[in-house]
């Protein structure tokens, strides 16, 4: 076996293109495939957590607006009884000037029959 001719070089490397041809096509194609397949899957993935958000935002907007009628209906209350305790200080001021005034009233009756 002596040395390979040109000619025989020139097609051991036409043979190893065509592999490697060959090869790069099967790659990419394997390549392609992935990746239609992990589109489908992220696009998949995509819908599923769409749909659990939307549920999730939902919920929470439910939940938000039950909150805010919870809190207007504490204001409310806080509004009634800060009235009812405003009468109730004006009601015992009231009381209180009525007392002073009934005591000063006896005083003044009483010290007349003192005097007299």
């Amino acid at each position: 076996m002596g040395e390979p001719s040109s000619q025989e070089i020139k097609e051991l490397i036409l043979a190893l293109d065509k592999k490697i041809d060959v090869g790069f096509a099967a790659i990419s194609g394997e390549i392609n495939r992935v990746e239609e397949k992990l589109g489908g899957e992220i696009k998949r993935v995509e819908e599923k957590l769409g749909g659990k958000i939307k549920r999730v935002e939902e919920k929470l907007g439910g939940e938000i607006k039950r909150l805010e009628g919870e809190l207007n209906r504490i204001e409310e209350k806080i509004n009634g009884i800060d009235k009812r305790l405003a009468n109730e200080e004006f009601i015992s001021r009231s009381a209180f000037t009525a007392v002073v005034v009934s005591v000063m009233a006896g005083l003044v009756k009483y010290s007349r029959f003192i005097q007299v």
